[in-house]
């Protein structure tokens, strides 16, 4: 019987996570196979506001032409998305960074 509850809890959440949703936080209620309330909350965490991308040369600090990965650490956004923009490399040129947008 619990299995079946679990089931049934893990269904609703799947459904509510599947319904489209165009607002930042979304609350639903449901009923499990018992007829319990389930409440799921879905949404986004409000974004960080880091003010427009600093100029590569800013990032570059040892002038070499491409940011490490040490060096993209002085921009959160740019560090989070490391990988991406480097296409799976260890550098990032300038051309690289210039065609990246964070927002």
């Amino acid at each position: 019987m619990k299995a079946v509850s679990c089931a049934a809890i893990a269904a609703s959440i799947l459904f509510a996570a599947a319904t489209p949703s165009f607002a930042q936080d979304t609350v639903r209620h449901l009923a499990d196979a018992q007829g319990r309330e389930v409440v799921v909350r879905t949404g986004m965490p409000a974004p960080e506001h880091y003010g427009p991308k600093p100029d590569f040369a800013a990032l570059d600090r040892d002038h070499d032409g491409t940011i490490s990965r040490e060096e993209a650490e002085a921009f959160v956004p740019l560090a989070n998305d490391f990988d991406f923009v480097a296409q799976n490399g260890n550098r990032i040129s300038a051309r690289q960074y210039a065609q990246w947008d964070y927002r």
